[in-house]
């Protein structure tokens, strides 16, 4: 009846999409914090959804095209476009930001069509390996700066969002190779999010610029 095609894994990538989409809506309403957290929600989507989507062997090759592109295509809002979107409704909007947030989001795209190029080159053949730094961890960036923004000076820290995004985004398409976490690497890394999380739930009310 519908297109597309259904399963476990596809529709935890969706609701990763719904949570960074979450995410936009909060932070147009000035709920910063909150924003943060969805978008944290939406990143653990995107951990989970590729092991899901792997558990499952008997695959056809357009499952598994399809839920590349579809893990991608949600990625570009998720991860490029949300991040920019909370931090441009927080007060950074003057016209150096916006530049930093177009180029931020078309490198994150760049990475993520390069991702797709080489997966569809080597159909079903598992990357040691990252080329470039991958697109979800604008999440720990974003977090960390925010929670910067709870006791550092705006004029300060608006800095320290262009230079973090502009940076972060030149790394996506760097021609670097960067080794797959390990479990216990990847579950340091988890760790060290919520802890920031949990710093950012307790500390103080985020500083906006003043208009």
């Amino acid at each position: 009846m519908f297109i597309g095609y259904y399963s476990l894994a596809n529709t935890l990538t969706l609701f990763g999409l719904i949570s960074a989409i979450t995410s936009c809506f909060l932070a147009a309403n000035g709920n910063f914090k909150f924003a943060i957290y969805m978008l944290f929600v939406a990143c653990l989507c995107d951990c989970f959804d590729g092991k899901l989507a792997r558990s499952k062997p008997n695959r056809t090759p357009a499952e598994k095209f399809y839920g590349v592109q579809l893990d991608s295509l949600c990625d570009v809002i998720s991860f490029g476009v949300t991040p920019c979107y909370i931090a441009f409704s927080f007060g950074f909007d003057g016209w150096l930001d916006v530049v930093i947030y177009c180029l931020f989001i078309a490198c994150g795209a760049t990475r993520l069509a390069y991702f797709n190029t080489l997966s569809n080159e080597h159909p079903g053949k598992m990357m040691k390996s990252f080329r470039g730094v991958p697109i979800p961890m604008s999440t720990m960036i974003i977090t960390v700066l925010f929670l910067l923004t709870t006791f550092i000076d705006p004029q300060v820290t608006v800095w320290l969002f262009r230079i973090g995004l502009l940076g972060l985004g030149i790394a996506f398409v760097l021609n670097i190779k960067i080794k797959k976490p390990t479990m216990k690497n990847g579950a340091i890394l988890l760790g060290a999010q919520i802890i920031i999380l949990i710093i950012l739930l307790i500390a103080g009310d985020c500083r906006a610029p003043i208009a």
